[in-house]
């Protein structure tokens, strides 16, 4: 017999009727039809759409974003993340993520990847608000006399949508659709802070919220089943074996139980035996015997708090078809080489210190990569020491000097900051391409400009000086810009950590 673990979860429960309860633990996931779904989870690969206006402020908007139109930024790698984690599980993996900027059904890299479903979620733009709202509590004075007390306050909020579709692979066939707001709010007595830096300080939550939908409706939640144990009255051997259920003693209940059904015993034994095999985990075996404790109880009232629909219900969850597990990891496999950026600007550190974030994000996201100090190295070895003269050798001939697969180029057009009355923009803008053995290449355009406006022309000039003084003595310049242009670079391509 299977042994039982799950003894310090269980709870029994003195019932009216003769009977007791006892609390079986499932992971229940709430998509209808959940098991004909099942096999598209095993191996999963998630793919994160921006909203169809764009992540980042462009150079042209310069004007929206001045009067506070442009919308924030949003951490699209982030939420990638938590679904994938929110999708692991003993009966599903992932096989990696990605955000997807272009569009399209299904993802590019699903053919690589090999995965046995895809989930596509779908963001729209962020609906932020600050408004002045009165608010009401109550308090005690000295005297312990009852008080309302009204106040004003700021009330910031924001709620996020987004739309899911679960897609099987390969085909491409819809197989679950659905949409889901996570939304935040936070009252503040004053208007201090910038609406977009405080829904920056709130992504998080929104992002965990639509993981937990996410978790709930395909991973499972975890719920308690209470299922009912009878004794025959004025039966010493039924009532002994309930007795040693109650007390944890299952292979002595399950002793007896077993005996008795043998012998023609009634469906009290039948159903005791069915509950120890449920939480056991042998839904099989459950689900036999609770449907021969069914066909015994019919005309017995007794019976009758029996949820026998439920139960079956649950066991069919349970017993659904087992995921289907493959992912291709022969991606993540081949030798990956970021090659010194070509660069427009007159950024001296910039272009390095980005390069340098690029190879943390790939490595971070589960690539094999080629170190920088030892791809730097081989190529002054044939006479390359600057990205601006990558482009007079064949891709072919430097990977083979690196003894790479992939090539990830890039080439920065702005590093820079500009200040200028009451603003100041600060902008990171390049084009990434990526070359591999025997695909070709594509290309990765990103670009991040950042515009903050003071409400103190004088401060804001200062603040922004001392902050570019304090990069330059550190140099890392554009440090913050630096690394949102390189996240986004990199995950244009699939991550699996």
């Amino acid at each position: 017999m299977k042994k039982i673990v799950m003894l310090p979860l269980l709870a029994f429960l003195a019932g009216c009727g003769g009977y007791y309860s006892v609390r079986v633990p499932h992971r229940l996931p709430g998509s209808p039809g959940a098991a004909a779904l099942r096999p598209s989870l095993g191996a999963l690969y998630v793919v994160v759409r921006p909203p169809s206006d764009g992540g980042a402020v462009q150079e042209e908007g310069l004007a929206a974003a001045l009067l506070g139109k442009a919308g924030p930024d949003m951490n699209f790698q982030s939420l990638a993340r938590r679904a994938s984690k929110a999708l692991k599980g003993p009966d599903g993996k992932v096989c990696a993520w990605r955000v997807d900027k272009t569009g399209g059904t299904p993802d590019r890299f699903a053919g690589r990847l090999d995965p046995s479903g895809l989930l596509v979620i779908s963001l729209k733009r962020p609906v932020l608000s600050s408004n002045k709202e009165e608010r009401t509590a109550v308090q005690y004075d000295k005297k312990k006399q009852k008080q309302n007390v009204k106040s004003r306050v700021w009330a910031y909020s924001a709620s996020l949508a987004a739309e899911f579709h679960l897609l099987a692979w390969p085909g491409g066939e819809v197989l679950d659709t659905w949409a889901a707001v996570a939304s935040a709010g936070e009252d503040r007595f004053d208007k201090g802070r910038d609406l977009e830096d405080w829904y920056a300080a709130n992504e998080e939550k929104l992002f965990a919220q639509l993981a937990a939908k996410i978790s709930d409706r395909y991973a499972g939640r975890a719920v308690d089943r209470f299922r009912p144990l009878f004794k025959e009255e004025k039966d010493a051997a039924s009532e002994r074996a309930v007795a040693h259920a109650r007390a944890g003693r299952w292979q002595e209940a399950v002793s007896i139980w077993r005996e008795r059904a043998a012998a023609g015993g009634g469906w009290r034994d039948h159903l005791g035996l069915a509950v120890e095999a449920e939480l056991a985990g042998d839904y099989k075996a459950a689900e036999e015997h609770y449907r021969r404790a069914e066909a015994a109880s019919k005309g017995d009232k007794k019976a009758k708090p029996v949820r026998w629909g439920g139960i079956y219900r649950d066991l069919a969850s349970a017993q659904a078809a087992p995921a289907r597990g493959k992912c291709d990891r022969s991606w993540f496999e081949v030798k990956t080489a970021v090659l010194p950026f070509s660069d427009e600007t007159t950024s001296i550190e910039g272009p390095e210190l980005a390069r340098k974030l690029v190879f943390e994000q790939l490595k971070a996201a589960g690539y094999d990569m080629l170190p920088l100090e030892k791809t730097d190295e081989l190529l002054r070895r044939h006479g390359f020491s600057d990205g601006g003269q990558l482009a007079a050798a064949p891709p072919e001939k430097l990977a083979e000097w690196l003894g790479a697969g992939r090539l990830v180029y890039c080439n920065l057009t702005d590093y820079g900051e500009i200040m200028a009355g009451v603003y100041n923009r600060r902008m990171v803008k390049g084009t990434a391409r990526v070359w591999e053995a025997g695909a070709g290449e594509f290309l990765l355009e990103e670009s991040v400009v950042k515009i903050k406006t003071s409400k103190n022309l004088l401060g804001g000039l200062a603040g922004q000086l001392a902050k570019g003084l304090v990069e330059r003595i550190g140099k890392q310049p554009l440090a913050y810009e630096a690394g949102v242009f390189s996240r986004q670079v990199a995950e244009n391509l699939p991550a699996s950590k």
